[in-house]
């Protein structure tokens, strides 16, 4: 009787062991061993493809656009202001320059216009940022076509063309300028720097001053 108690013992002993081993090599190791590969793979794929599926982890558009006034436009010969989209990198300025003549006409020189450089109205998104006072083209210059460009100027260029800015009251010191009267800009060929896609404008029908400051 001890025997065969024993030899039952050893047999459900046996058929444990043999169990534990199926499962551990079994069919459940397999699914386990499955599933994690496909959770791996999973895993992978979505990083992949993580500017796909998520905007926000993808490269910022820092392209510089100007979008007012719009393509194909009728303008006053003062635009209170010019604006676009964009951000203004660190040790970059940000101009926005005239081009008489069409689309559909060879390249000339630029005048860079308005009070100033443009100013970064927000940072937000892609960025917006505006220049005011910018005047197009010469007072009797009525239904012209002008391109208007966005232009990122490096720090040493700018300072270049902030310099040769001039007035006539630069030479002669004497003559006082009438008011709404141009200030005398040099022209210059392509700037090196990075310029936006031309928005192409059309003077309306009328003799116009240029902008006024505050002062006159």
């Amino acid at each position: 009787m001890t025997f065969k108690r024993q030899a039952v013992t050893m047999s459900t002993l046996q058929q444990r062991a043999r169990d534990v081993w199926q499962f551990l090599t079994g069919t459940t190791v397999r699914k386990v061993a499955t599933g994690t590969s496909v959770l791996a793979l999973g895993a992978t794929t979505f990083l992949a493809n993580l500017e796909t599926i998520s905007p926000e982890g993808s490269a910022p558009d820092t392209t510089i656009t100007l979008d007012a006034p719009a393509d194909s436009s009728t303008i006053t010969r003062c635009l209170e202001f010019v604006s676009g989209h964009g951000l203004i990198p660190n040790g970059k300025h940000l101009w926005v320059a005239v081009m008489p003549g069409s689309s559909a006409e060879r390249e000339g020189h630029v005048t860079l216009v308005g009070k100033g450089e443009a100013v970064q109205t927000s940072r937000k998104g892609r960025g917006e940022w505006k220049v005011v006072q910018v005047n197009v083209g010469g007072e009797t210059r009525i239904n012209y076509h002008y391109r208007l460009f966005a232009v990122l100027l490096s720090d040493d260029t700018h300072k270049i063309v902030v310099n040769s800015a001039v007035n006539i009251t630069d030479f002669a010191p004497e003559v006082v300028p009438e008011s709404g009267k141009d200030r005398w800009r040099i022209e210059y060929a392509r700037l090196p720097g990075e310029w936006s896609d031309p928005v192409e404008v059309v003077r309306n029908g009328s003799e116009e001053k240029t902008c006024l400051s505050k002062s006159d």
